[in-house]
């Protein structure tokens, strides 16, 4: 009879530990449901909730991450000398360009640079936009500047 009694007992509080889990439990997934029905307020259900400028720059900035870049500049890297320093590369995203400004030593030091990029074969298209000699080049500085534009052959 003792036995059957502590087990009556044992049953009753396992029961009862049992429901107050349980109503923690359904607690617990109400707040969550809660939260995500206020997450999914607050948030576009599709593509369409984005304006066509929006759309337009995601979709230029997807196809910029899917160019050679690293590709790109390393080929760059091979073709500058001594005689030649680059000031600025500008990426262009919506094509396989390169914009490059930059100071030359002389201007055959410059047509020297765009000989060794049309040599190598990475590239399709190497077209100098603009060459000027600075009156005095400053302090380690060069007395032509350039600008070029380069195009990636893809392959």
């Amino acid at each position: 009879m003792v036995f059957l009694l502590a087990g009556a007992i044992g049953s009753a509080h396992a029961l009862w530990q049992r429901h107050a889990l349980m109503q923690q439990r359904t607690a617990a997934l109400s707040q969550i449901e809660a939260q995500q029905r206020v997450a999914l307020k607050h948030r576009p259900s599709d593509g369409r909730a984005l304006r066509p400028e929006a759309r337009a720059e995601m979709e230029t900035l997807v196809a910029g991450l899917q160019r050679p870049w690293q590709a790109m500049l390393n080929a760059l890297q091979t073709a500058i000398k001594d005689d030649v320093s680059v000031t600025r590369v500008q990426l262009e995203a919506d094509a396989f360009r390169l914009r490059i400004a930059g100071q030359a030593d002389s201007s055959r030091a410059f047509v020297d640079f765009v000989q060794r990029l049309q040599d190598d074969a990475s590239w399709r298209v190497v077209e100098p936009l603009s060459e000027s000699r600075l009156p005095e080049a400053g302090a380690g500085g060069k007395p032509v500047t350039f600008l070029l534009a380069v195009e990636w052959r893809q392959r």
